[in-house]
């Protein structure tokens, strides 16, 4: 009976719990010495992952929430954002700006 009621609470949990946090590289595709300074936001919460600035061909790991990320992005010298479609950050994978 107590193994029963264990795997009840077990489901519970699973099933109430939020979306898996998940990482995937942003990554810069102008060519070397082009910096780009980029605010990453988790898409489902709209917090800040990352605030950097991004050399052309490099990448930065970030982690989401769920499995979603906006890239917003300035050029040196530039006081305003782009704002930045909302894409799939998944398995590692590569969200080129």
């Amino acid at each position: 009976m107590r193994k029963l009621i264990g795997l009840f609470a077990l489901a519970a949990l699973v099933a109430e719990s939020p979306a898996l946090a998940d990482s995937c590289k942003v990554r810069n595709g102008r060519s070397p010495g082009s910096w780009i300074f980029v605010q990453v936001y988790d898409a489902d919460t709209g917090h800040v992952v990352l605030r950097q600035a991004i050399n052309g061909g490099d990448s930065k790991e970030v982690t989401v929430s769920g499995h979603r990320a906006r890239v917003d992005q300035k050029p040196a010298g530039h006081r305003n954002y782009d704002t930045g479609a909302v894409a799939v950050c998944k398995r590692g994978g590569t969200i080129t700006f």
